[in-house]
C-alpha cells in the first residue's frame, strides 16, 4: 500500500490572497465584509471565513434591478472574489456606496485587460463556461464576446457559427481555470472551421500556469496508481476538472476506469466511505492511491484525508 500526493497542494495564489486580505480588511473593520459570491468553492472555507464576519452574498449578472438579492449590504462593505467581476458590478457598488475591497486574482486581471485592451478592435471569442463568475466578468471586459462556450458548444453550435457572424480579425482567450489542451483542441476547432473567413486571429494563453502544473502532476500521478482521490467541492470548476484529468488519465494507463477508481471528496469525513466502496468492489486488498486536490481546497482538509487513507489503509494490512 502506498499513498502518493500530487506536487503542490493547497490554495492557489490568487485564493490565498484574496482570503488574507479579507481577514484583514474584517478584522480592520469591525467584523463586518460581504463578498460577492463565495472567496472559494470550498464550505469548509466559507465556514471558517464567517468565524471571521465575512459573509458571501449571491453573484448575480448585471441587470437593471440590481443590487437585488444584495440590497441587505448597501452602504456597507464588500468584496470581489478572485473570480472578479465585469466593469457594471463596480459601476452598481459605486452606485449604492459601497466600500469596495477588489480581491480580483493577478492572473484573472490579466485575462481582463487583455480583453478590454490587447483585443480592442477584435471579434472576442472566450473558452469557458458561461454561467461561470469570472467569465461573466471576462465577457464583461470584453465588452461582449461573439461567443462564450466549451469545446462542445462549438461541436454542437453550427447554427451558433453562423449566426454570431465572427469578422475577419479574432481574438481567442480562455477561462484562467480550464485545462491547456482542451483550449489548444478549442482553438484549433474554431480555426479550421472558419479558416477562408479570418484574416488575423490572436490567441492569448490566459489559464493560470499553477492550474497547468496541478493539472500535470495529476494526470502524471494517475497514470501510476490504482486510485484517485479527488480533494474538493463539486462547486469548484478546477476541482472538477482534475476529476475529468483522472478518469482520463486512468483510463489511458488501465484500458478502463470503474466508477470508484475516482472519488471526489470534500473533507476527511467522506473518506472511510470511499475506501469501503472500493474494497467490496475490487479484490485488490492493497491498492496504489493517488491524491490531489483542487486550488480552492486548504492544504489541510488534503493532509487530513491523506493522513486518514494512510490511517485506514493500515488497518486492513494489519487485519485490525
Amino acid at each position: 500500500m502506498k499513498v502518493r500526493t500530487a506536487g503542490e497542494l493547497g490554495y492557489c495564489f490568487g485564493v490565498s490572497k484574496a482570503i488574507e486580505k479579507a481577514i484583514k480588511y474584517a478584522d480592520e473593520h469591525g467584523g463586518r465584509l460581504y463578498t460577492l459570491g463565495t472567496l472559494a468553492h470550498n464550505e469548509n472555507v466559507v465556514e471558517y471565513l464567517r468565524s471571521h464576519g465575512i459573509e458571501p452574498v449571491p453573484f448575480e449578472k448585471p441587470h437593471p434591478s440590481m443590487p437585488g438579492k444584495w440590497a441587505k449590504v448597501s452602504h456597507g462593505n464588500i468584496a470581489i472574489t478572485a473570480h472578479g467581476a465585469p466593469p457594471e458590478i463596480y459601476e452598481r457598488l459605486n452606485e449604492f456606496k459601497m466600500n469596495i475591497l477588489d480581491c480580483t486574482c493577478p492572473i484573472v486581471r490579466r485575462a481582463q485587460k487583455v480583453a478590454s485592451q490587447q483585443l480592442d478592435g477584435f471579434d472576442i471569442v472566450i473558452f469557458g463556461d458561461p454561467d461561470h463568475q469570472e467569465v461573466i466578468g471576462l465577457n464583461g471586459w470584453a465588452h461582449g464576446a461573439k461567443f462564450v462556450g466549451n469545446l462542445n458548444d462549438l461541436f454542437l453550435s453550427n447554427q451558433a457559427l453562423k449566426t454570431f457572424k465572427l469578422s475577419r480579425r479574432v481574438g481567442i482567450i480562455s477561462q484562467t481555470t480550464k485545462i491547456p489542451a482542451m483550449f489548444a483542441d478549442f482553438v484549433t476547432t474554431l480555426i479550421n472551421r472558419n479558416m477562408g473567413r479570418f484574416n488575423e486571429v490572436r490567441v492569448f494563453n490566459t489559464i493560470c500556469p499553477i492550474v497547468s502544473a496541478r493539472v500535470n502532476e495529476t494526470r502524471k500521478l494517475a497514470e501510476e496508481v490504482d486510485m484517485m482521490i479527488v480533494v474538493g467541492s463539486q462547486e469548484s470548476a478546477n476541482t472538477r476538472n482534475l476529476e475529468m484529468v483522472c478518469r482520463q488519465a486512468i483510463t489511458r494507463a488501465q484500458g478502463m476506469v470503474e466508477p470508484w477508481a475516482v472519488t471526489l471528496v470534500q473533507d476527511v469525513d467522506q473518506v472511510g466511505e470511499t475506501l469501503s466502496d472500493w474494497w467490496i468492489e475490487n479484490e485488490m486488498a492493497f491498492p496504489r492511491v493517488g491524491v490531489t486536490g483542487g486550488t480552492s481546497t486548504p492544504i489541510e482538509v488534503v493532509n487530513e484525508v491523506v493522513n486518514k487513507l494512510k490511517e485506514l489503509l493500515f488497518e486492513r494490512e494489519s487485519g485490525n
